[in-house]
């Protein structure tokens, strides 16, 4: 009996050991083809270089980089894309690198779309196993020919009968002794005038662009060309917008009921009312002549506030029968006035049925 207790407990003792030995082998089945993996041939992918950055440099069209890439590893590297920034393009690259090998990749960057320091990157996509992505960066500052103080476009924005202008400093960033601005041509110059003189220092000039007093209300556009004495940069464009604003303000410049409760088949809708002002920024001698309503459920009178400057139009908006739920009434209100400039201006007017 007691031998026979022996003989199971021992074969209980080889059958759990068997047991642990299977379960322990089937925990871990991706092992070894793991370490198969990492023991095969794989590429490396080096680039030595993963940043260009060129500097100081003055202005150009576009900035062009080659990075050279490497292949260090037993099998092929294959580089299945590079994806560039914001501003920057892939002119080319090499897509198969063998073992051993190399290849490079060209960068271009839009000059046009940099202004001062500047860093664009391109992500490299491979199948490298432990690079699979990478980073390269085309950097540098970007620095004008000409340093124009404020820089930007210079804006001239007033009424028509109001004098504005502004003033740049013109200096040279090529540090050459002898800078000269020669002349100055612009193709707006039935809307500014302009002119220039030297500065306080060496080299330094003032550039000043006036608003023409006499010009009729628009908005627009246009250059002023400065042309020098580099040879780098013979002409240099300064962008300009001219705005000239009337000398009479309507507030507000339209009028919005909002939402009102139309008349019904059995009641009578109440009128609304809403003020307007008619002002007149400088001078005096305005004079409110009269007004046209083109849609006949808004009503208006003109009383002066001030003579000759200020005036209060009254607009009455008398709700007509609802027809429809969104029913909306829209009109446009013209008062003409005595100013030989501004013979007249314009009111939105609107209603919406609740």
């Amino acid at each position: 009996m007691h031998r026979r207790m022996v003989a199971i407990v021992t074969l209980s003792l080889a059958l759990a050991a068997v047991a642990a030995f299977g379960a322990q082998e089937t925990s871990k089945p991706a092992e070894p083809a793991k370490k198969a993996a990492a023991s095969g041939p794989r590429p490396v992918i080096e680039i030595p270089r993963m940043r260009h950055d060129f500097g100081e440099v003055y202005e150009r069209p576009k900035f062009e980089a080659s990075f050279q890439v490497r292949n260090r590893g037993k099998a092929d590297l294959v580089i299945s894309d590079v994806k560039p920034g914001c501003g920057c393009t892939v002119a080319n690259f090499d897509k198969v690198i063998p073992p051993g090998g190399e290849g490079k990749i060209a960068l271009v960057l839009d000059g046009t779309r940099v202004h001062g320091e500047f860093a664009k990157t391109a992500q490299v996509l491979s199948n490298d196993p432990e690079h699979p992505e990478l980073t390269l960066t085309i950097a540098g500052n970007k620095v004008a020919f000409l340093n124009i103080v404020p820089d930007g476009v210079v804006y001239l924005q007033g009424r028509y009968d109001e004098k504005i202008e502004k003033s740049v400093t013109i200096t040279s960033n090529e540090k050459q002794p002898d800078f000269k601005i020669t002349k100055v041509t612009s193709d707006i110059d039935d809307k500014i005038a302009y002119d220039f003189k030297p500065g306080a220092a060496k080299g330094e000039y003032i550039l000043r662009i006036e608003k023409k007093q006499e010009q009729a209300m628009s908005s627009s556009y246009g250059t002023v060309t400065i042309h020098t004495n580099s040879t780098n940069a013979p002409e240099t464009k300064l962008q300009v917008q001219v705005m000239t604003k009337g000398n009479i303000t309507v507030s507000p410049s339209s009028v919005n009921f909002g939402n009102v409760a139309f008349a019904a088949k059995d009641k009578q809708a109440s009128p609304i009312t809403r003020t307007i002002m008619v002002i007149k920024n400088s001078g005096e001698g305005l004079d409110l002549k009269d007004l046209k309503i083109d849609n006949p459920n808004f009503k208006a009178t003109i009383a002066p506030v001030t003579p000759g400057k200020q005036f209060k139009v009254e607009v009455t908006f008398q709700p007509p029968l609802k027809r429809a739920p969104s029913q909306r009434e829209i009109g446009e209100m013209i008062i003409n006035t005595n100013d030989p400039r501004e013979p007249m201006v314009s009111i939105r007017l609107s209603a919406r049925a609740i």
